[in-house]
């Protein structure tokens, strides 16, 4: 078996594009307020701001739940 195009253990995730919770609800923010700001002259744009920032709530959501300071184990 040709191992070639297999990426399974060669790919790690990029510590770049990680970013914490503080960043991720700042453009949380800006993409609801630039949303509200365009909804009356471009519908689209709006539309689609509107959508990122609900993928953005989506993660911080996800995020929250995981945080490790809110995790209790009973021992």
């Amino acid at each position: 078996m040709n191992s070639h195009f297999c990426k399974v253990g060669k790919v790690s995730p990029n510590p770049s594009k990680i970013t914490n919770l503080k960043d991720l609800e700042y453009k949380y923010s800006n993409f609801i307020e630039e949303a509200y700001n365009v909804a009356q002259t471009d519908r689209s744009l709006s539309d689609t701001l509107f959508h990122e920032a609900k993928k953005l709530k989506q993660k911080i959501l996800n995020l929250e739940k995981y945080d490790s300071k809110d995790l209790n184990a009973a021992f």
